[in-house]
Order: structure tokens, then C-alpha cells, then sequence
């Protein structure tokens, strides 16, 4: 068990890479669609800190697998789960957007 979560731990913190540009800190992840980056912006740490929370807290969450009766467990900040949030909805948004146009005949 002490494995796995160090295992989880060494992937989040592998797919939490700090950058700098505009000489602001940013965070990015990738989602679980593997191609979609989630990047943790100020405006999302300004957005948290005025509902009162602290962007920077690490929170748990438990994910029931399909196919396996223990539960995963992934550990993130605030404001990468935020940041991944709004990225996967405007995931799905792009994807519903993109099924209502109407393709050409023989496309």
C-alpha cells in the first residue's frame, strides 16, 4: 500500500511541473485524456481565495475504479484540481461544439 502511494505521489508530482513566464508561476497537469494540459493560472488562486480557501492546500480525493474493489486515491491542490476542472469541461465543451457542425457530403 506504501508503495502505491508513493508511486501516485511520484506521478502527480511528475505531472505538476512548475514554468515561468511573465515572471509568474504557473502550474500545469495533464488530464486523463493524456493530451488536454491543465494550467493553474492567478485568476484561478484569485477565484479560490475569494470563496475563502486556500488555493495552495492539498485535498484527497477517493476514485472507485472500474474492475477493482479498492479505491484510488489521488492528492492535489486546490487549485490543480480547479485548474483541472475547467480544463475538462471545456474538453467537453470543445467535443460537443465540434459533434454539432455540419460535415460536408462524402467527408
Amino acid at each position: 500500500m506504501k508503495k502505491t502511494a508513493l508511486f501516485a505521489g511520484l506521478i502527480l508530482a511528475g505531472l505538476a511541473s512548475a514554468a515561468c513566464t511573465n515572471g509568474q508561476t504557473s502550474q500545469q497537469a495533464t488530464l486523463s485524456n493524456g493530451q488536454r494540459v491543465a494550467e493553474i493560472t492567478p485568476a484561478i488562486r484569485a477565484d479560490l481565495r475569494a470563496q475563502g480557501l486556500d488555493p495552495d492546500e492539498e485535498v484527497c480525493k477517493r476514485d472507485d475504479e472500474i474492475g477493482s474493489v479498492i479505491p484510488k486515491r489521488t492528492c492535489a491542490t486546490r487549485a490543480m484540481w480547479a485548474a483541472r476542472s475547467g480544463a475538462s469541461q471545456q474538453y467537453t465543451s470543445d467535443i460537443q461544439r465540434d459533434a454539432l457542425r455540419t460535415r460536408a457530403p462524402g467527408s
